[in-house]
């Protein structure tokens, strides 16, 4: 009979950090990068895609808007099933869908293809990433969780990055088909990765007896003498608690917390697509070369790469809401300042597109992070998952405004000017959030309070 009962959280947070480990977070990492890539391709082909199509800026802008439609779809669903079935082969599926549909973008002949085809990458799209970030986190011990999520989410601008320079490369010569044929194919190439190499997610895996066995030998892998010992039972972090997943994220007392981080995640997105779908046109606006823009956008996902790395670290060490929300001013004012700067020298467009990705984009990561550690395990791809869903609403509104805007005439300096406005909505967003975690955990003490004092009474 066994004599010790372990939870898996105990497992990772009593070790130093594995190689395993590293190969597990590495491949979700680069899942995040299709994310990051895939949102370079179509901002930086956007003004040839319009070209060929023969489309004006505000009607493309319509048919991206759709497309983010796929993303919130995808993310509810097959968020969902993985918490019921596991993360492994949701994550194979959703890069493979993905991956497909990109491949089938070269062969539009009008906007309402376009449309269909990144509403159906979108969908697969939708359900890499939540479950990436997931996945990441339950292997990440709790004293760096916030650092590595935020580290791993750090795949969407290093893919944008790679996404921007790639482009500069490839489109002057291959023209703007070839980003899709590559933004298809690396997908497709990751999924089999993870089908290789990828475990289950052992929070999955320990709430069943029947995978006992595997469960042992993953362990084995982070702490060999622990698995050895037969003495020992693994079991999950946290009992799965009956009742529709979706319902739990707004009981429990999660309800506002919930509400707030929905439209912290909605805004920051939207912020950050206005940035990335639209910097690229803008510039062009202001008379940049192809090269150019492609150029500055792989500043931009630099800043924003380095960003998530430094602010994810920063969240482990300070408050992170008041890391947020200082990032989001500072990424308001670096937006009004791209604005003012994008008909200039390229030296001030590439240095100020550094400090847009960092602020702006690396500040949108940390909300991810923030939302990763929001729930319980059992419904932690769930709640991401509709966190990251929600957002997308913010992204689908991003493009459409920002052709609305072009199709105004208005300068890029009063589009930019305008649109930052949202940092510092988001900002206030934060400061509400943080007010209300601070009033749960008070209200949860002072209820606590009654019951520890009784047995002093009755004494």
């Amino acid at each position: 009979m066994a004599s010790k009962t372990v939870s898996v959280r105990e497992v990772f947070d009593g070790n130093k950090f594995t190689p395993y480990q590293y190969l597990v977070c590495t491949l979700c990492f680069l899942v995040v990068f299709l994310d990051g890539f895939d949102l370079t391709i179509i901002g930086v082909a956007l003004p040839k895609i319009a070209d060929f199509l023969h489309s004006k800026p505000s009607a493309l802008g319509l048919a991206l808007g759709a497309g983010q439609f796929g993303p919130l779809v995808g993310a509810f669903i097959l968020g969902s099933i993985a918490d019921k079935c596991g993360r492994k082969w949701m994550l194979f599926i959703s890069a493979i869908i993905f991956g497909v549909f990109t491949v089938l973008t070269i062969f539009i002949t009008s906007v309402g293809q376009l449309a269909l085809f990144r509403f159906l990458a979108g969908f697969g799209l939708g359900g890499a990433i939540p479950n990436a970030l997931t996945f990441g986190s339950e292997y990440a011990p709790t004293r760096a969780r916030q650092s590595l999520v935020a580290t791993m989410y750090a795949g969407m601008p290093t893919g944008a990055m790679v996404g921007g320079l790639t482009a500069a490369a490839l489109m002057p010569h291959f023209g703007w088909q070839s980003l899709f044929v590559l933004g298809g194919g690396v997908p497709i190439l990751i999924a089999l990765a993870v089908a290789v190499f990828l475990p289950e997610s052992l929070e999955f895996l320990a709430r069943n007896v029947k995978y006992k066995d595997e469960v042992r030998r993953i362990i084995g892998k982070v702490s060999p003498v622990l698995a050895r010992d037969k003495d020992v039972v693994f079991v999950a972090s946290e009992k799965k608690v009956s009742g529709v997943p979706v319902k739990r994220l707004f009981t429990e007392g999660r309800a506002l917390t919930t509400v707030l981080l929905w439209v912290m995640c909605s805004g920051a997105l939207y912020m950050l697509w206005i940035l990335n779908t639209w910097s690229p046109t803008l510039l062009k606006k202001s008379g940049a070369s192809v090269q150019q823009y492609s150029m500055a956008y792989a500043f931009l996902c630099f800043g924003a790469a380095v960003s998530s790395v430094i602010i994810g670290k920063l969240m482990d060490k300070v408050n992170p809401f008041r890391v947020l929300q200082i990032g989001f001013l500072l990424g308001f004012l670096s937006l009004v300042a791209f604005g003012f700067a994008a008909g200039g020298p390229f030296t001030i467009i590439a240095i100020l597109s550094v400090v847009c990705g960092f602020f702006i984009n690396g500040s949108q990561t940390g909300t991810l992070a923030v939302t990763t550690v929001s729930y319980p395990s059992d419904i932690r791809a769930t709640g991401i998952g509709w966190a990251y869903a929600i957002a997308k609403i913010g992204a689908m509104g991003a493009p459409a405004i920002g052709g609305y805007l072009l199709s105004l005439n208005w300068t890029v300096s009063r589009i930019c000017s305008v649109q930052a406005l949202v940092g510092i909505f988001v900002a206030l967003v934060i400061m509400l959030l943080e007010w209300q975690v601070f009033a749960v955990a008070r209200r949860a003490r002072k209820a606590a309070a009654p019951s520890n004092a009784a047995p002093m009474e009755a004494s």
